[in-house]
């Protein structure tokens, strides 16, 4: 939307040149996992950042989800508690009919309630997520909404506005009733996304309760039967009609996945087969990354986009290093290719031999460094002329043989970037934030708005001033802890950001 169009000619210029440069890259498919032998008859394996399903079987077959459904349960009580409805420590009266369903095996799982005594909304989850004591989730449902019914009617509510394709009938599972492997998948999702302390009672390897301690039932938390590295939650369930159910997430470098599994044969074999899928969840985001060192960076989704764009990104082999500095040819190599992938590089300026002038938001060099390249030089040479004139210098006497001389080139015949001396432009030298700011601001038509008011303004040099206030306006370049950080380099993961902020304003 605030892009500059590019001529026809400068288009075509641009997009042969990548053709010319794309075709010495070598592209190597990596081989992807094996998917995983699921003997339970519906899985799904969930990428929790994204949403997006790594492996599914059956995913979509409505079966008894069994004490899965205290998940829903336990989400409506998070609401409420952020409601302000209740807190942790607001006590809730046990009636003696729940108190006896709590001892009665058409409830399991059985954890009895005494008699005449209120419990903790903490205590009450604590039972509910651990042990899986249905009674419990029928004293909350009939505290939160006056009755059994009620309650369910508010989870089949929250179902659909999730998304769901849910059936519930009990606030508790211990009796029949259906959902969607995928279902559970995304309930997962949402609950750890909207209220992330439910981890603290999912991970919890059990509990002690009137002087007994009841185990977790997911057995692959830590120091558990089928402990997995990186398991923080979620529910099991059992019941005849459901066999063996499982949900659960782990965390593996920061990068979060969500399994289901739904009636697998025995507890084992639900713990077996969510096992093999959190394996292949994790080597799927592996084979996925756009490099070897990106699978689990905040910075994937904007690399590999730009990757799938053809944007060069200047790689180590199937290495990105994203947390290296970003230098002043690989920020010019990837907006150049960016913008000319996108159809978005700004007009040719008018054909000189002479450097364009200097202007306030120039980046701090001698007026001769932006010099235009001279025209290649298609006749053939006179014979007979009695001198043949040497050629031009190019721009930058240091970029010769360098990976990026092209692009710096091009970029220079275009006006965007500048040297750091009459005839240098320290390739390899890291770029500051605003130097870069600087250079988007050239590549846009950005509305004339002031987004400053950092805490560090003042350190914005004086040829920087007026594109830190137009990028900042515009969201292409952000702060932290209220500094902008003028005067800092940029990592190549946050350069990665900015070129995608920049595409996105562009569309």
């Amino acid at each position: 939307m605030y892009q500059r169009k590019a001529s026809l000619f400068t288009r075509i210029t641009a997009l042969t040149l990548l053709f010319a440069l794309l075709l010495t890259s070598t592209v190597v498919a990596a081989t992807p996992p094996t998917p995983p032998n699921i003997t339970a008859d519906s899985a799904i394996v969930m990428d929790y950042d994204t949403g997006e399903v790594l492996y599914e079987k059956d995913a979509d077959t409505m079966r008894v989800p069994a004490s899965m459904t205290k998940v829903m349960t336990a989400y409506i009580i998070f609401e409420e508690l952020e409601a302000g409805n209740l807190t942790l420590d607001t006590m809730v009266p046990v009636s003696n009919t729940n108190a006896d369903r709590s001892r009665s095996s058409s409830y399991p799982a059985m954890v009895p309630l005494p008699y005449g005594k209120s419990q903790s909304v903490d205590t009450l989850l604590k039972l509910i997520l651990i042990p899986s004591a249905s009674a419990s989730c029928i004293v909350m449902a009939d505290y939160i909404s006056g009755s059994e019914a009620a309650f369910v009617q508010r989870m089949n509510e929250t179902a659909k506005r999730l998304g769901m394709t849910a059936e519930y009938e009990n606030s508790h599972g211990a009796h029949v009733h259906y959902l969607t492997a995928r279902s559970q998948a995304i309930l997962v999702r949402e609950f750890i996304s909207r209220f992330p302390q439910v981890l603290e009672y999912t991970s919890m390897t059990g509990m002690t309760f009137n002087g007994k301690y009841y185990p977790n039932t997911n057995k692959l938390l830590p120091g558990l039967d089928y402990a997995y590295d990186g398991v923080d939650g979620f529910k099991t369930g059992t019941i005849s009609a459901a066999g063996y159910c499982l949900s659960a997430t782990a965390v593996k470098n920061g990068r979060r996945i969500i399994s289901v599994v739904m009636h697998a044969d025995d507890d084992k074999t639900r713990h077996t087969d969510t096992t093999a899928l959190l394996d292949y969840g994790f080597a799927m985001l592996e084979y996925q990354a756009p490099y070897t060192d990106m699978a689990y960076h905040w910075g994937r989704e904007d690399v590999a986009a730009l990757k799938d764009l053809g944007v060069e990104l200047h790689p180590d082999g199937e290495s990105f290093r994203p947390d290296a500095n970003v230098t002043r040819a690989e920020f010019t190599a990837m907006l150049y290719t960016a913008l000319a992938q996108s159809g978005a590089l700004p007009e040719l300026p008018e054909e000189t031999t002479q450097p364009p002038e200097p202007t306030e938001s120039a980046l701090p060099a001698q007026e001769d460094s932006e010099q235009t390249l001279p025209p290649e030089n298609t006749t053939e040479p006179d014979p007979d002329a009695a001198t043949t004139p040497e050629p031009e210098a190019p721009a930058f006497t240091d970029i010769q043989g360098h990976w990026a001389q092209t692009y710096i080139e091009e970029a220079t015949r275009l006006g965007l970037i500048s040297g750091t001396g009459s005839d240098t432009f320290s390739p390899d030298q890291a770029i500051t934030r605003q130097e870069m700011m600087v250079l988007i601001d050239r590549c846009m038509d950005l509305p004339d708005e002031n987004g400053l008011g950092f805490s560090d303004d003042g350190q914005i040099a004086f040829w920087a001033l007026e594109a830190a206030a137009r990028t900042t306006a515009a969201g292409l370049i952000q702060g932290n802890n209220g500094k902008l950080m003028p005067n800092a380099s940029a990592s190549r993961a946050q350069a990665a950001a900015m070129v995608n902020r920049l595409l996105d304003l562009t569309a």
